[in-house]
């Protein structure tokens, strides 16, 4: 699972002031998908809001402030969409002819003001309101949104009016119409002032001790988190735990969502808020995380959100599985040397070796897709228990692709070392990780090739019999 946050860069702007963006956006498919689909008609089609933040925080400073204490200014807000299909079908979705309208009139009575808006992107401004309708720059034709495409279709910049206090400033409601989607509505609420979360920073449990923990053992987690920003946390938090690697959470309290019944990696509990300024708080009972009876290393990530800002990839769905014991709730905790993050959002991390921490493993995986198609696989898995290189027979009937002229050279990607007989060898994970390509040439019925790994030779190997594991294909019609 990757931790890619979709939206634009951070862009410096001037103190106290916030650039808006607004942005179309929906799952990415590859190039080959998108022009086998482009004559088409149009299905049906829903838009979603995705990332888009339902709490704005504008960062201002005081006079004595250094402008750099808070680093960059704040991010663009950011409006995304994504486009799916009504019902069921193999066509991409395609939203036609998109409008946005943004309405800042409570805003601006209240404590913001609409600085300027970029009439390229098809923008225009009449009093507190905005309404764009980019055109497409080749066609001149109103810009259509399909699956896997996302554009840039409104700039404008507001700012906090003069001597505006602290608190809520108003709201900005936004309207997205199509000519084929059902229209679709956001209000968003803005802050003067902002949030600065602080978290309980990263430890290591393999240092200096490699035998710490044993394998088939449990490790329990108080995430932590504080405010040193200007305002309050109001409403309900968000606290994300995720296990990467060779452990798995207990599914325990009744106010968390959790990806799945058993043996989940992922939890999403709700907590009553506010979180103050100058609070700290810890967990009031630990998550109870049980560790692989072959696990030899791995880690668990915590994250705390204003819960409207929760992003989609951290997101569990309301029929989600939950705990069966009390809600969990946070008790005081003293926070002073926690590590400060600059947006409204903190994470922590633990890492973990085990005794079994030189057992080299790797895992088994499937190639699925068509006939003629190009699949990327990254090789390792995230939770990064492979330090070193792998070595592949591509299955019958699959032929690799390496690095192509014209791609960055920090790519790593697998290559042969004897095509005639299939074999492979991928490098050492990385960041990003090494990336498998290969192109389904036939269909080979009962195909399989192996994935392996070479022990460790300044360390014994406890068990050889996860050094090898099977790669499969998966056909699809």
């Amino acid at each position: 699972m990757t931790d890619a946050r979709t939206g634009p860069r951070r862009r410096a702007t001037t103190a106290g002031a916030a650039a808006v963006l607004v942005v179309v956006g929906a799952v990415v498919a590859s190039g080959a998908e998108r022009a086998e689909r482009a004559d088409k008609p149009s299905p049906g089609v829903e838009l979603a809001f995705q990332d888009t933040p339902r709490t704005f925080y504008f960062r201002t400073l005081d006079a004595s402030e250094d402008p750099m204490s808070w680093g960059l200014s704040p991010e663009p807000y950011t409006v995304t969409l994504g486009a799916s299909r009504r019902s069921p079908g193999r066509e991409s979705a395609k939203a036609e002819h998109i409008k946005v309208t943004v309405d800042l009139s409570d805003a601006k009575s209240v404590a913001v003001s609409l600085d300027a808006v970029d009439r390229s992107e098809g923008c225009k401004w009449s009093g507190a309101l905005v309404t764009c309708t980019a055109k497409d720059g080749e066609s001149g034709k109103l810009k259509d949104i399909a699956s896997g495409d996302y554009d840039s279709v409104a700039h404008f910049h507001m700012s906090p009016k003069d001597h505006a206090e602290k608190g809520p400033a108003g709201s900005l409601k936004i309207t997205v119409a199509s000519s084929n989607a059902p229209t679709i509505h956001q209000t968003t609420q803005l802050v003067i002032g902002a949030p600065r979360l602080t978290a309980r920073d990263a430890r290591d449990l393999w240092d200096p001790a490699p035998d710490r923990i044993e394998p088939g053992s449990e490790l329990k987690l108080r995430p932590a988190f504080g405010n040193k920003g200007k305002v309050d946390v109001e409403g309900d938090l968000n606290v994300v735990v995720e296990a990467k690697g060779q452990a798995t959470l207990h599914r325990q309290y009744s106010n968390c969502r959790y990806d799945r019944a058993d043996a989940p990696k992922k939890a999403m509990c709700t907590i009553p808020g506010p979180l103050p300024v100058g609070a700290a708080y810890e967990t009031d009972r630990p998550f109870t995380l049980a560790i692989a009876k072959t696990g030899s290393e791995g880690r668990i990530t915590s994250t705390v959100y204003p819960a409207p800002n929760t992003p989609n990839h951290d997101l569990l769905p309301d029929s989600a599985p939950r705990g069966t014991g009390a809600p969990l709730g946070f008790r005081p905790t003293d926070g002073s040397d926690f590590k400060e993050f600059e947006g409204e959002l903190a994470s922590g991390e633990v890492r973990f070796g085990t005794t079994r921490r030189y057992d080299r493993q790797v895992n088994g995986f499937a190639i699925k897709g068509k006939v003629g198609q190009t699949k990327e696989i990254g090789v390792m898995d995230e939770g990064g228990y492979l330090e070193g290189t792998s070595y592949l027979t591509l299955p019958e009937g699959v032929s690799l692709i390496g690095h192509q002229e014209g791609e960055a050279g920090e790519l790593l990607f697998c290559e042969y070392t004897d095509e005639k007989n299939r074999k492979v060898v991928c490098p050492a994970p990385n960041n990003p990780l090494p990336v498998l390509r290969v192109r389904i040439d036939k269909r080979v019925e009962g195909a399989q090739g192996t994935i392996s790994v070479k022990p460790d030779r300044e360390h014994p190997d406890p068990d050889l019999t996860n050094n090898t594991a099977p790669i499969t294909m998966e056909y699809v019609d």
